[in-house]
């Protein structure tokens, strides 16, 4: 082979052809390289797909005309208060369509040997009145029938039912000392509620001894924003009464979840560079202890800078090459399969989405680390060569 050099594009073409032979005859380096940066875009991939996941599970949580009613002095369901007398007030505000009280409470469960809280829902009938803008059931029966009023039995929520086989309709649980059936799934297009279960209100009222007041309020109505409600309540209930819609309720619940998910992302992303970096360097300072003579003999014929600028493009291929195998395998193994995390004083099930942006920023990512990791293997070179 000619390695006398013409011009630099030639001779980082024969130096790069060169030394991607020499790794594809080190197949044991070539292998450490390609599965380093698949490692780095699994993870990272894998990481904020939860974060997409669950931004994703808000997004269809959105219902136009959806709104929910609760105390002013409480950020959670579980803590909330609206009397009989407020629920009879918000009912009678212009535009209000439907409406339905609901009461929430923890209920310990352990479908998978491990204790967890999940929330039980008390709804009345008319919960499955609700509709949104395009007049379809906010609240859907998948599968199974509806509970029967003060009979222990229940309804799941679809995301609960993929994940746990334990809490699929037919099964029995235990709740408050007592077995309760499972006799429907139900769904409501994605939202957190999917995570929960479903039971008559009174029923659980009588069985938690609890008082005759509701958590919170939820209605469907006309108007086009939650202020116009805010603004058209009067006297004490706009003191003790806030309204929200849909999206506005689901994000404000999990909103800490989000921000913690994006926390870890960002660390564990970058401990992975950093370790990924440090592998690299490694790898590549063995191989140029193995290649003083090539070298040397590179120098003499007049290469200098381009040997530097081959050996980071023998770095960045196999690192972008790495990070669209990553990328691609992480989409074949995580994308649609359902987490579990805590939240909000409950358990919530949402499927992890492995989005194209979230791919780009993975591979891209690599590209970077790769180009990171060059940058230090080319003071590497500059110290083998250096005097020669």
């Amino acid at each position: 082979m000619n390695l006398q050099p013409s011009n630099q594009g030639h001779q980082l073409a024969v130096l790069l052809r060169i030394g991607l032979r020499n790794l594809w005859r080190r197949p044991l380096y070539l292998a450490a390289i390609l599965t380093s940066f698949i490692f780095l875009s699994v993870i990272v991939t894998s990481l904020f797909s939860l974060r997409e996941g669950l931004i994703s599970a808000l997004e269809s949580s959105a219902e136009p005309g959806l709104y929910f009613a609760q105390s002013k002095d409480s950020s959670a369901e579980l803590t909330s208060t609206i009397t009989r007398t407020q629920a009879a007030q918000l009912s009678r505000l212009p535009g209000v369509i439907a409406l339905s009280p609901e009461w929430v409470v923890l209920a310990r469960l352990s479908p998978d040997n491990t204790e967890k809280e999940y929330l039980v829902r008390g709804v009345t009938p008319a919960a499955f009145t609700l509709l949104n803008a395009n007049s379809l059931p906010l609240l859907r029966l998948t599968s199974g029938r509806l509970f029967q009023p003060g009979q222990n039995e229940l309804l799941v929520g679809a995301s609960l039912a993929q994940h746990y086989p334990a809490f699929r309709p037919g099964a029995t649980i235990r709740l408050h000392e007592r077995e309760w059936k499972i006799v429907g799934e139900f769904s409501t297009g994605g939202s957190p509620r999917q995570s929960e279960f479903l039971a008559d209100l009174e029923h659980i009222r009588t069985s938690w001894g609890a008082g005759l007041d509701y958590n919170l309020v939820a209605f469907t109505g006309s108007a086009s924003d939650a202020r116009e409600y805010q603004q058209a309540m009067a006297g004490s209930l706009s003191d003790r009464v806030t309204i929200s819609d849909s999206r506005t309720h689901y994000a404000g619940g999990s909103e800490g979840l989000s921000q913690m998910l994006l926390g870890f992302g960002l660390l564990f992303s970058l401990l992975a560079a950093i370790s990924v970096t440090a592998g690299i360097i490694a790898l590549c300072e063995s191989l140029i202890a193995n290649q003083q003579d090539q070298l040397a003999m590179l120098l003499l014929l007049g290469y200098g800078r381009i040997i530097g600028a081959s050996y980071l493009c023998q770095i960045v291929l196999p690192g972008l090459a790495g990070a669209l195998a990553g990328s691609l395998l992480s989409m074949l193994l995580f994308n649609g399969i359902t987490f579990t995390t805590f939240d909000h004083a409950r358990e919530l099930v949402f499927p992890l989405v492995v989005s194209v942006r979230i791919q780009i920023i993975s591979v891209a990512y690599g590209v970077l680390v790769s180009f990171i990791a060059s940058l230090f293997v080319l003071r590497a070179i500059s110290a083998a060569t250096k005097g020669k």
